[in-house]
């Protein structure tokens, strides 16, 4: 059945109840007309595209019709910069149902059709303020969702949605610095810069560099500033200056009303401290932020830290282990120190004469790197590190290795080597993940803490590696913001030093729809990663930009105790609840169904 035909069940399904309500979509009797989207199109200065999803071509007599050839597409297909150029396309499709994919995609089925599915109907392609702003009015007087789409990168679907309009601010990419920038309630200037949501990181910090300053960035420059900062932002120096949330000053926003409105210290406070990590694309749509900057670090020192199994034993896997949560209980200490960085854990499954079924080992690759350092400061670091973790190898059976350090020359040739190829997307694996404090890392025993860590490994398919990703991006930074630049980012994040992503739950389409395989991964994902996680840190939370969307306990773990003063700002300025996202602010009252691409309520 195709997304528009499960829409018209759906539909008189609806009315045949009476007591609920749901988005427009086309077999509405109010859905917008030809004209109507035309009249948007003249109001907004042509600035509308009707979509047209960016691998039509490669399907023989669709009625769509791309710009970019079916070649082009597929050779570009797993690369995030590609989607971003796009109206339309995101960086991993099946939150839109899979639903024009190009023959190199997994999920592409011989004799499909290419539909629109969960991608929007219109896109307007925004160059200002007010065009946004006509636009956000139009769709909400209609009954039309909106979304939010900068990069497409989101890694939870938020950046599309069936049958809505979405608002590109990929043209917003005003850069201007201003190192006297005056603040407009409390006394003093802030060096600052003034940037167009639009705006990808990579490019911001080469601009940032250009004039001695940083800014708080991800990692990976080809992320965009609107749903980074929403969801808090993390990146190589928050573990000193806190999170990208943490850093805005200001910023100009426009409402599902159409009010073009500017949110800083002395004006809309309510609405600046939403979108300080209070969740993307909710309360309005951000068209410019004015940011704190800071001062560019002299050098930076760099190593990987590294472990491997050397042999196929009982007594590897187990030694492999204890290593592990010998390193992650030193971390926190190393972050006072001044070290950060990330690392990937990855399970191995070793098939040992002694036992009839395979067993779970851990393989670690970190990278570390220290600000304003020398390379002999960083080996001192590093070295009784190493020593604890060989501690438990008595018999040789795992390597640990230090590489390097190499002294880096300045900021953006550390930025280089953590992107040393173009960022990929299309990743078929639901993530969980949980900010850990020393409460739930150097204060557990040394067996406690491993059995957390064997246990929130699991992966779904039987003897299937999973990961987990260590981001050393909490500790001081986060815990020193100053109070008034705190917004509602979750209050975890004060007190975390590491944030940890667990893989293993995968989102295998071949038998089922993509609504289908999320929600049977999100079932094995809440029983198996987020129960372990809810024991191992009740009090603690998640990042919302890498975190399971489907989270059943989203409110508290995504939000604190934030949730309820969040619903009434939205309320406030999003009234008729043109935005949604899943596991968003005022989420909890709706329903999204992939399948048919309704989105609706109950009264």
């Amino acid at each position: 059945m195709t997304v528009k035909a499960a829409a018209v069940l759906v539909s008189f399904f609806v009315v045949a109840l009476g007591d609920i309500i749901c988005k427009n979509h086309p077999s509405s009797s109010d859905w917008p007309t030809d004209a109507d989207w035309g009249f948007l199109n003249r109001s907004t200065n042509g600035a509308l595209i009707k979509t047209a999803p960016v691998a039509s071509l490669c399907y023989p007599g669709s009625t769509f019709s791309s710009n970019v050839s079916c070649e082009e597409v597929q050779e570009n297909w797993f690369y995030s910069a590609f989607h971003a150029k796009q109206p339309e396309s995101i960086g991993y499709p099946y939150w839109a149902n899979n639903s024009c994919v190009p023959p190199n995609d997994y999920a592409y089925r011989q004799g499909q059709q290419c539909e629109l599915g969960g991608l929007p109907q219109y896109v307007l392609s925004a160059s200002s303020a007010e065009q946004i702003a006509t636009a956000a009015k139009w769709a909400s007087s209609h009954n039309v969702r909106i979304v939010v789409k900068g990069t497409g990168h989101d890694l939870n679907g938020r950046s599309s949605g069936a049958y809505s309009l979405s608002i590109w601010t990929h043209q917003l990419q005003n850069i201007t610095f201003d190192s006297q920038w005056r603040r407009p309630f409390r006394n003093g200037t802030e060096n600052a810069v003034i940037a167009g949501s639009g705006n990808a990181w990579g490019s911001l910090l080469k601009a940032a560099a250009g004039v001695g300053r940083s800014v708080i960035s991800g990692q990976d420059g080809t992320v965009g500033l609107g749903g980074f900062i929403g969801g808090g932002g993390h990146g190589p120096l928050s573990s000193h200056y806190g999170l990208a949330a943490d850093q805005v000053l200001q910023a100009t926003v426009v409402t599902t009303e159409g009010e073009i409105l500017v949110a800083n210290e002395a004006q809309n406070q309510d609405l600046l401290w939403a979108i300080r990590g209070g969740g993307p694309g909710l309360y309005g749509i951000v068209v410019e932020y004015v940011l704190r900057t800071h001062p560019l670090p002299e050098n930076a020192v760099s190593s990987t830290l590294s472990m491997v199994l050397t042999d196929n034993s009982t007594v590897a896997a187990t030694a492999s282990w204890g290593a592990l949560t010998s390193l992650v209980r030193s971390l926190p200490d190393l972050m006072d120190l001044g070290l950060t960085g990330y690392g990937f854990a990855t399970t191995r499954y070793l098939e040992t004469p002694c036992s009839s079924s395979p067993v779970k080992g851990i393989e670690v690759t970190m990278t570390l790197y220290r600000f304003n350092s020398t390379v002999e400061e960083h080996k001192s670091l590093l070295e009784p590190v190493k020593s604890r973790m060989l501690a438990h190898d008595g018999n040789k059976s795992i390597a640990v290795t230090v590489s390097g350090p190499v002294l880096l020359p300045d900021f953006l040739s550390l930025f280089d080597l953590l992107n040393p190829t173009p960022s990929r997307c299309g990743d078929i694996s639901l993530s969980s993940s949980r900010l850990l404090g020393r409460r739930e890392v150097t204060d557990l025993s040394h067996d406690k803490l491993q059995s957390y860590l064997e246990r929130v490994s699991a992966s779904q398919v039987e003897g299937r590696s999973s990961r987990l990703v260590f981001g050393l991006q909490g500790g001081p930074g986060p815990r020193n913001v100053d109070t008034h630049m705190r917004g509602a980012l979750t209050p975890a994040w004060r007190k975390a030093y590491l944030h940890v992503i667990s893989t293993g739950a995968n989102i295998i389409t071949t038998d089922s729809t993509p609504q289908d395989a999320l929600h049977l991964a999100a079932a094995w994902t809440e029983d198996n990663k987020e129960a372990v996680w809810r024991e191992w840190a009740p009090d603690s939370g998640s990042y919302i930009n890498e975190a399971n969307p489907f989270n059943r306990n989203f409110e508290h773990d995504y939000y604190g105790g934030n949730y309820d003063r969040l619903m009434e700002i939205k309320d406030k300025y999003d009234p008729s609840s043109s935005l949604f996202v899943q596991s968003g602010v005022g989420s909890h009252s709706w329903q999204y169904d992939l399948n048919s691409g309704m989105l609706c309520r109950e009264l």
